[in-house]
């Protein structure tokens, strides 16, 4: 009988030659005596096809034998000549070659269980190490149908439990109505895990004994997975509903169920790949339309890229109607693969000198996305457009779009109670450091922290409360909280001094520049435009330009306000201030197109960044005189840029007026941090002025004018328990400060 075998080898740093033949000795390898036969064009009894796009290889044998053949293929199938035998196309997972992204690894080669070759023990025993952490599943505890029916129940996300019922008491419910836990559907997730690796496990000992049997006999070889389970478990009914653990539609749920279970990308990455691999190495489950979309879905959201996109191609191969949720899967999942960056991003390292991997520079993805789009008939929309462009501005800011201006610091409380302010001149030795102390005691530098009366039942009680929030032992030296403020950034990051100004290349200092024109002078905005300040930035642009001339077969689309705000984002990341000022400024008004608040509070939030005072009032005024609505974004920006320059009292008092003059408020964080900076710079009375303003916002009273949502905004702050009389306190006690209820209305 003839089989036909398809892979998609991906070509990474090898060539086609090499690659093609790694992939055919690999097949052949696995099924001793089975021999190639020509097919299309011959080399080396393989036929090729190369596809420069997505940088791939597909491979294509023909094998003529009566045994059930399969292999390893990176997502793809073992499908029949003409489904003869009723063999299914069968789900395998692993892939040729590795991967150097360690959010996408391509999986190791895990041969089915029931084959007969000499390695395919030693290979899966090596995978099933790998696969998973869990507690094997004994024989009492297997029972295929309870966790099938766990799985159904996990995987939606109201899980129908009633008060009585299993499961009704959830400790993590925020309202009664809520009926969604992922405690549950972690540990339904689990269990199905463990029934796989309980059916993976017999069927390698079914395997090994069979090859031991088959040197002195011959055994008939397993057709059907009823067969293959038969002797799995000694109940015969929880051998047949074997067949219903490992069936498509049940995969698909426990797939699903995962991606509802709130972890985070790197274990959920972990968890996707885990349960592949058990699937593909057992090798009885068929891949079908339903099953290829939550297999997308969840390494989507597990930042697998190159696995969505191989099932994205799969999908494309099989005829399946294309969906436009496929493509954003796929989409999200190169922003789920950016998270590392987004988190921890290095920036004191050019960008120049990060590897492929981290997806600085996604567009080698994108374009194959839009070869799929094109094969499958699917039009680029602007929405999809925007969504891809979003892909540059997911990856953090530079380190031209940040800069530390403070540290936060611990300075110590001497033993009679009293504080100095500091710096302590630790560098100075025990005897330096105690003549500077003594010094500033004459100059009445020191003051006597707060001290609690033993006798006093509400000091003991504050103690108490400020125990959970210090985090100090009782032996450790008590220690208060005070803010180290750093020298302003450099003057060629702050956009209003460099605005106009000519500078050469030696007063960029982290420019990466390639050209021996070392004198060369240039505006910012001009070195901004340069290819060389930033290689994804400039890949962002050339992207969205050719969106607009037809990329990859698509017709040309105008781009939209959206996808106009996601290239200002790109470039606030990347410190090109001038660049998303020329398109608020220059661009829009070209193209007809009005900016909404997220245009100018992304501006806003980014000249926060590097404290430019001068725009944040100056795009506040042109915002305002627009009649673009302020929002909470827009004081949370500006008070942040004052409050990184160390200005307590203009923070406080912005945040007032926007609220008096525009009904905006910033998120209750800005509120908090306000008073934190006035307590560290020891600026008593001005945080306990904006204490004042917080106790402003419990007594408000809405009327006529005000609208619903701003009104529900409020009744949000109101009841916030970190804004209360008690969370005031207790923040106060932590800085070493007391508020006192004559401090309160």
């Amino acid at each position: 009988m003839a089989y036909h075998l398809s892979l998609t080898v991906p070509m990474m740093h090898q060539s086609r030659r090499i690659a093609a033949k790694r992939a055919s000795s690999l097949l052949l390898s696995q099924r001793p005596g089975v021999t190639a036969k020509e097919g299309g064009r011959l080399i080396h009894n393989y036929s090729t096809i190369h596809h420069p796009t997505a940088n791939s290889l597909d491979v294509t044998v023909s094998v003529s034998t009566k045994k059930f053949f399969s292999a390893a293929t990176n997502i793809d199938t073992c499908e029949a000549d003409s489904n003869r035998d009723g063999v299914p196309a069968v789900f395998l997972n692993s892939s040729i070659g590795s991967s150097s992204n360690s959010n996408d690894p391509t999986m190791s080669t895990t041969p089915r269980p029931t084959k007969s070759t000499n390695n395919e023990t030693d290979q899966s025993s090596a995978s099933q190490q790998d696969v998973s952490s869990l507690p094997p599943l004994s024989q009492e505890e297997y029972d295929p149908r309870y966790a099938v029916e766990q799985i159904k129940k996990a995987s939606i996300w109201n899980q129908g439990r009633n008060p009585g019922e299993p499961n009704s008491n959830i400790p993590n419910r925020k309202s009664a109505e809520r009926k969604w836990d992922y405690m549950f559907v972690r540990s339904a997730v689990d269990l199905y895990e463990r029934h796989l690796q309980y059916v993976l496990s017999h069927l390698q000992k079914t395997s090994n004994h069979r090859k031991e049997n088959s040197s002195s006999s011959n055994s008939a070889q397993i057709t059907s997975s009823s067969e293959l389970f038969a002797d799995i478990h000694s109940d015969l009914q929880k051998c047949k509903d074997t067949d219903i653990l490992i069936a498509s539609g049940h995969l698909a749920a426990a797939v699903r169920a995962l991606t509802r279970s709130r972890l985070d990308t790197p274990a959920l990455s972990k968890r996707v790949r885990n349960i592949e691999r058990l699937i593909g190495s057992i090798g009885w489950t068929p891949i079908t339309e339903g099953l290829s979309y939550r297999l997308l879905e969840a390494n989507s959201k597990a930042g697998n890229v190159r696995r969505t996109l191989a099932l994205l191609e799969l999908r494309r191969r099989r005829g399946y109607i294309p969906e436009e949720k496929e493509f954003v899967h796929v989409i999200n999942s190169i922003q789920a693969a950016q998270l590392p960056l987004r988190r921890s991003r290095n920036i004191y390292l050019h960008e120049s000198a990060l590897s492929e991997t981290s997806l600085d520079n996604p567009t080698r993805y994108l374009d194959a996305i839009l070869v799929n789009m094109s094969q499958r008939g699917v039009s680029l929309t602007q929405d999809l457009a925007a969504r891809m462009l979003s892909c540059y501005s997911s990856t953090g800011r530079t380190g031209r779009a940040l800069h530390y201006f403070y540290k936060v610091v611990k300075d110590p409380i001497e033993d009679d109670g009293t504080y100095i302010p500091g710096p302590h001149p630790t560098h100075l030795g025990k005897e330096g450091l105690e003549e500077w102390k003594n010094k500033k005691r004459g100059e009445g530098m020191a003051r006597q922290f707060i001290s609690y009366d033993t006798n006093d039942d509400s000091s003991q009680t504050n103690k108490l409360k400020d125990s959970a929030y210090e985090e100090e032992a009782d032996d450790e030296p008590k220690t208060r909280v005070r803010m180290n403020m750093h020298p302003p950034p450099p003057f060629h990051k702050i956009p209003s001094r460099v605005k106009g100004v000519y500078l050469s290349q030696s007063q960029i200092p982290d420019q990466n520049q390639e050209t021996t024109e070392s004198t060369k002078q240039m505006t910012k905005l001009e070195w901004e435009l340069e290819r060389d300040w930033s290689h994804s930035l400039t890949a962002a642009f050339a992207f969205a330009d050719s969106l607009t001339h037809g990329a990859c077969g698509h017709d040309p689309i105008e781009l939209n306000l959206h996808a106009w705000n996601t290239l200002i984002k790109a470039c606030c990341y990347r410190g090109a201030f001038h660049r998303a000022l020329m398109i608020l400024n220059e661009t829009l008004p070209q193209k007809g197109i009005d900016p909404d608040n997220f245009s100018y509070n992304t501006i806003l939030a980014g000249m926060a960044r590097v404290g430019d005072i001068t725009f944040l009032r100056e795009l506040l005024v042109k915002m305002t005189n627009k009649n673009i609505p302020v929002d909470k974004y827009t004081v949370q920006a500006m008070a942040d840029g004052l409050l990184n320059i160390g200005d307590v009292s203009a923070a406080s008092t912005i945040v007032q007026d926007i609220f008096n003059q525009h009904d905006a408020l910033p998120p209750y964080k800005t509120h908090l941090k306000i008073i934190e900076f006035a307590l560290a710079n020891g600026l008593i009375f001005e945080a306990k002025r904006h204490v004042y303003f917080v106790q402003q916002l419990w007594k408000w009273q809405p009327s006529k004018h005000h609208s619903k949502r701003f009104c529900l905004i409020m009744e949000a702050t109101k009841r916030n328990p970190m804004l209360n009389k008690d969370a005031l306190q207790k923040l106060f006690r932590y800085y070493g400060e007391e508020l006192d209820e004559k401090d309160f209305f």
